[in-house]
């Protein structure tokens, strides 16, 4: 008996160990990613910024020369393939008119981002 509890201990803290081996390899991102757009002469600006599995978005549209502004912060995964392409998953803690929880495609070159097809370059900081 002794030694069943002792098998299944030791088989659980591997599991243990292989879980939090494989979650600290997770691809992380760190710093600000911003996009401009101009359409019909009105302005959109979105920034995210990401620490850790953390991220905070702002978005600030100009509509005839009103800004409005919003920030909301969420938890991010980005999920690789054995292809090579990406998916980010983005899970808002409140979801906006601006933003929404899913899944997107998702790309990364040395400076910018791509989500769902935008390019968010990096911001110096």
């Amino acid at each position: 008996m002794k030694k069943t509890v002792f098998k299944l201990a030791a088989i659980m803290l591997a599991v243990v160990m292989m879980s939090c081996m494989f979650s600290s390899c997770a691809k992380k991102l760190s710093g600000s990613y911003q996009t401009d757009a101009t359409f019909l002469g009105q302005g959109m600006n979105v920034t995210y910024t990401f620490s850790g599995g953390k991220f905070e978005a702002t978005s600030k549209v100009t509509l005839l020369g009103t800004v409005n502004s919003e920030t909301v912060n969420g938890t991010y995964e980005i999920i690789e393939f054995d292809d090579g392409s990406m998916e980010i998953k983005l899970d808002f803690e409140e979801e906006s008119a601006a933003f929404h929880n899913g899944t997107y495609t998702f790309d990364q070159g040395e400076d910018y981002i791509k989500i769902a097809g935008i390019k968010y370059s990096k911001l110096d900081k």
